[in-house]
């Protein structure tokens, strides 16, 4: 055999071994606690822009719209959950009916006073429930209760389901949740979601020097919601049923076990019922939110 089959053999192996190990990586997509001893050494920071809006008959178009930073600081066991405090400053509201400006006195008012956020061990990975870190700020359960767990709530455990696990470069898996509770403005009460997703792992390439795993998901919803909005110092009542789709687009980073980067869109259509009237409308919901230092 010459040498230069030699050498074309050897390349193409190398190439094909290449290919294997490629194909044999595998990547989980779930957090772990894994904190240093001392919890106050770990604070995670993340950046929120949010917007929801939907058209009611006879009042218009209502927006509701925020900015944020959000501190995590992991803080350990507690009994049966792990336990969090949460922050959020550089609070910016631009909520409105007809474009005409309605004051979020609440969620402004929340800035800069903490809340515990209580994730059962054996549980989902969803807030079991709030509470103000001082007793008297109580008043502003309603307001953590809409920041923390709203349209899109984080799961502390499996953001991306019990099931991303093992997913090779190009794998798709499924994720559900059963009546999920979550809340639509403040001093709303609870609403619940049903959905089923199924995620892609598109690709894993070093990104400014970390190794990232883009993810595409898209979700089947049915919920059933109540929201209560401000209408010109007026409290409304809104209730319905709808359906429709999430899509979210999200980067993770494989080697410290966390989202860097997400931005979702949610599109629902549904029945209503406000002051004993039915009128049917559509709902629009965007959430990016992102990993900052």
């Amino acid at each position: 055999m010459s040498m230069k089959k030699i050498i074309t053999r050897i390349i193409l192996l190398f190439f094909v071994s290449l290919a294997f190990c490629s194909e044999d990586e595998k990547y989980t997509f779930q957090y772990t606690f894994d904190y240093p001893e001392d919890g106050t050494e770990y604070i995670e920071k993340w950046k929120h822009e949010s917007e929801w809006s939907f058209d009611v008959p006879g009042i218009g178009y209502v927006e509701y719209a925020s900015s944020y930073i959000s501190l995590s600081q992991y803080l350990g066991q507690d009994g049966e959950f792990y336990k969090f405090m949460a922050t959020v400053i550089d609070m910016e509201s631009n909520n409105s009916v007809n474009n005409i400006k309605l004051i979020d006195y609440y969620r402004e008012a929340m800035e800069g006073k903490p809340c515990y956020i209580y994730v059962k061990i054996d549980g989902n990975g969803l807030i079991d429930y709030i509470e103000p870190v001082d007793p008297e700020h109580a008043y502003l359960q309603d307001a953590y209760e809409d920041t923390y767990m709203g349209l899109a709530p984080r799961n502390y455990r499996y953001p991306l389901g019990h099931l991303a696990q093992n997913i090779s470069e190009g794998g798709s898996w499924t994720s559900s949740d059963d009546s999920l509770k979550f809340y639509v403005g403040i001093g709303s009460p609870p609403s619940l979601w049903w959905s089923r997703a199924v995620w892609n792992l598109k690709d894993v390439k070093d990104k400014r020097g970390i190794k990232t795993a883009y993810i595409d998901g898209i979700d089947e919803i049915r919920t059933e919601m109540n929201l209560t909005i401000d209408i010109y110092d007026e409290i409304r009542v809104i209730s319905g049923s709808a359906t429709g789709k999430r899509n979210v687009k999200l980067r993770w980073d494989v080697e410290n076990t966390g989202v860097i980067f997400s931005r979702t869109s949610v599109q629902l259509q549904g029945d209503f019922e406000m002051d004993d009237e039915t009128f049917s409308s559509k709902l629009y919901y965007k959430l990016f939110t992102k990993r900052v230092k």
